[in-house]
């Protein structure tokens, strides 16, 4: 008798999270195997010797007290014995650099899937994420209190896009909240995401119905709602640009051959392909980076933001004073430490008189 072996194919990517920030999480992180028990992982140097050989849960592990240098790795999923199956090739560190996730929502208006009228008739859903910084070991709930809708299957296109299968065939009607969450990271939470409502009244012969939200029309916007656009001054500083002016620089000063990295074409040195060097040649390129970070989503680059401009406030870098004093006053949304930070360095920034 011949035992049939299924062959696993096992994708790595060597991961530094924080970008700009000095405390990021290691960790390497492959695609899931269905039905695995568990994953064994060996990590070598380029001698041979064995350097990590353990047997996990997850199809990620932190490397973080692995030092600098170049290794081999390889996986494999566990039976029912936790014995290892298959094992995988071994395989080059691929050293990458990302962020926490982010979702990109187009409209304030939750996605609305259907319902299915019977039990018997199942109602599945095509939905599309899209954002940034997504990894196969991103993880992906839709929730409403104790309530959780299915994802029948979850497929991660790109570091930009997340493709889900939702079962809504027996979900209870109402809103629901997206949560995207990167290994060692906080989760990303967009409320109200999606509602599932009743299923309008059709006459339909199918037992299995699909819908793509990305077939859905967008409703029509009313013009008297609508932002004005707007555009990067000329002849005028960066230190006398509006906050919505800043936005629209950095939204234009792209850094098309350094795709990899979010980070402002102007304070770019030299891109190669793990890691970047920053210019900072002048005291705007350094300015615009602060102020880069204190947009971003990561809580440590905002307080490192937050203490730069308010060391370096003369003269007063507008943009960053604005968006200060908006994060001021939504500061519930903000966790004590960094509120706290944020408000004495604010403080120190208005009085500023140096």
């Amino acid at each position: 008798m011949k035992l049939k072996t299924k062959r696993f194919l096992l994708a790595f990517c060597f991961i530094s999270f924080s970008i700009g920030a000095q405390d990021g999480t290691k960790l390497i992180a492959w695609k899931p195997i269905a039905d695995a028990s568990g994953y064994q992982i060996q990590i070598k140097e380029k001698s041979g010797k064995i350097v990590i050989d353990k047997k996990i849960d997850t199809p990620y592990h932190s490397i973080e007290d692995l030092p600098s240098g170049v290794y081999l790795v390889r996986t494999a999923p566990l039976n029912l014995f936790k014995k290892p199956a298959v094992w995988s090739i071994w395989k080059d560190l691929e050293v990458i650099i990302s962020e926490p996730p982010l979702v990109v929502t187009e409209e304030e208006k939750p996605i609305i899937l259907p319902k299915s009228e019977t039990k018997s008739e199942k109602t599945i859903s095509n939905l599309t994420i899209e954002g940034e910084h997504f990894l196969e070991a991103t993880k992906v709930d839709l929730t409403k209190k104790n309530e959780s809708l299915p994802i029948l299957s979850k497929e991660v296109k790109s570091s930009e896009r997340i493709d889900l299968k939702v079962d809504t065939t027996e979900a209870k009607t109402g809103p629901y909240d997206l949560t995207v969450t990167n290994p060692y990271q906080k989760p990303k939470v967009v409320s109200n995401f999606l509602q599932v409502e009743e299923p309008k009244h059709t006459t339909t012969t199918d037992s299995k119905q699909e819908t793509s939200v990305s077939q859905k029309s967008n409703p029509k916007e009313n013009p008297e709602t609508k932002k004005p656009k707007v555009n990067v001054p000329k002849g005028k500083g960066f230190h006398d640009y509006t906050y919505e002016e800043m936005l629209a620089f950095l939204e234009s000063d792209v850094a098309v051959n350094c795709k990899h990295t979010k980070v402002p074409a102007l304070t770019l040195s030299e891109c190669h392909k793990t890691y970047v060097i920053l210019n900072f040649s002048g005291e705007d390129n350094h300015s615009v980076f602060e102020f880069y970070k204190l947009i971003s989503e990561n809580q440590s680059d905002r307080i490192s933001a937050y203490q730069f401009f308010s060391t370096n406030c003369s003269p007063k870098f507008r943009p960053a004073l604005e968006r200060m004093d908006l994060q001021s006053k939504n500061r519930s949304n903000l966790d004590p430490d960094e509120r706290q930070s944020l408000l004495q360095e604010l403080t120190k920034f208005r009085n500023c008189s140096r």
